[in-house]
């Protein structure tokens, strides 16, 4: 874990491989950019950012691998089973959290907006001071599926914080420190809706889904954030070998698809 933000990998092997068997998928990363012969390391260490990190998230523990990115910026790509964050190396601020788990699937409205106004207060209240801060809610309602998105702004109007609720379930799945410099849109499309999207894409029957996996880049500008989706046909011998393997890459926030092997 290293690079400046997750990439795929043994999903993108598997499918370059097919026939393949299905084995476990997480969300994993490339190798760490090599620092030039200047650089030092940041005044954060890994294990703080994974502190910082797992506060922010409500979990245990979190670890923690530095990222160095194209204009040498030191962040750290924290992660735990269902979740990752990025943490500024040089002031600590945990930029962004996605709980991957708890990403919005459809389009259901279960909660009122001031009811997930109320979660996000809840939420963010037992993790900062947001005195002088106002409030306001917005729906997101895209790529079939449903959420609320709450910010927090200064008497200007300055955007500073960001927390998005599910609108089927009221889970927070997603944090964004706006004030970062970093230009984050919090990715919405959960995991199942993702599969959905893939499949309609190739549109073969029979197509099954092999593989799920999402990929941050906080590199890029603005974010970007995808679900690679590896898709096979089952041989008529092994329901877990399969062939005619496609992949994927379905934009985490609009829910576009892009058909990257087939």
């Amino acid at each position: 874990m290293g690079r400046f933000g997750l990439r795929l990998t043994s999903a993108a092997l598997m499918l370059s491989l097919l026939p393949v068997t299905i084995g476990s998928c997480g969300a994993a990363c490339g190798c760490a950019s090599t620092p030039d012969a200047n650089w030092t390391p940041p005044p954060v260490t890994a294990g703080e950012a994974a502190v910082y990190a797992a506060k922010i998230a409500g979990l245990p523990s979190m670890s923690a691998d530095l990222a160095i990115g194209p204009d040498g910026r030191s962040f750290y790509v924290a992660t735990a089973p269902g979740a990752v964050a990025f943490v500024d190396g040089v002031s600590g601020s945990v930029v962004e959290v996605v709980l991957e788990d708890r990403m919005p699937n459809d389009a259901r409205v279960s909660i009122s907006g001031a009811g997930a106004l109320a979660t996000a207060q809840l939420f963010l209240g037992q993790r900062m001071d947001v005195t002088g801060l106002e409030a306001s809610i917005r729906e997101i309602k895209q790529a079939g599926v449903a959420a609320y998105g709450v910010t927090w702004s200064d008497a200007g109007g300055n955007a500073k914080v960001e927390v998005a609720v599910s609108a089927a379930t009221g889970d927070v799945f997603a944090y964004a420190d706006l004030r970062a410099n970093v230009n984050i849109t919090p990715p919405v499309v959960g995991r199942a809706r993702a599969a959905e999207l893939a499949l309609a894409a190739m549109g073969i029957p029979g197509e099954t889904v092999t593989s799920a996996e999402l990929a941050i880049d906080i590199a890029a500008d603005p974010q970007n954030s995808a679900w690679y989706v590896g898709l096979g046909v089952p041989t008529a011998t092994q329901a877990d070998v399969f062939e005619h393997g496609a992949f994927i890459r379905v934009d985490a926030v609009t829910g576009e698809t892009t058909i990257v092997k087939s």
